[in-house]
């Protein structure tokens, strides 16, 4: 990730950090107790999803998926990682997986109205290749596989 990009996903991570902040101000001047709670659980648990990235990978792969989370969340799909257990990172680049996989399945996903669909992944990484395997509540007894194969 060069400079630039990085400096991107900064701007990014401000911008979300004070909407945080904007909705909390907001729930505490209406006198929202319980919705102020719920609301801050809600980030807390998913800074906790996020924890598998940056304490599962290198700080390259940590950067990397981190951004592809947000360019997921960007099309209205919570992605929730399950096992990385990955090390090279050039398919995964080449590819922009997860993104591309998940936004050319995003007419499959069952969109439920204001609430985010969420898709959990899992990344096993062998010697034939990187295998992607994806699920969802619609999708429980039938998850997806992507499989990408080394040249």
């Amino acid at each position: 990730m060069d400079a630039e990009q990085m400096v991107g996903l900064l701007r990014r991570m401000r911008h979300d950090f004070a909407n945080h902040l904007q909705v909390i101000s907001g729930y505490i001047d209406l006198g929202l107790e319980k919705r102020l709670a719920g609301y801050v659980s809600a980030i807390i648990a998913e800074l906790n999803q996020e924890r598998i990235i940056f304490e599962s990978l290198n700080a390259e792969a940590a950067l990397y998926f981190y951004e592809q989370l947000l360019m997921v969340k960007d099309l209205g799909i919570i992605l929730t990682y399950e096992d990385l257990e990955i090390t090279s990172l050039e398919m995964m680049k080449e590819h922009n997986e997860p993104f591309h996989s998940i936004a050319a399945m995003q007419t499959e996903l069952n969109f439920k109205g204001d609430d985010e669909t969420v898709v959990y992944l899992s990344i096993y990484e062998q010697a034939p290749g990187i295998d992607l395997l994806f699920s969802c509540e619609d999708w429980e007894e039938n998850p997806r596989k992507i499989s990408l194969a080394k040249e």
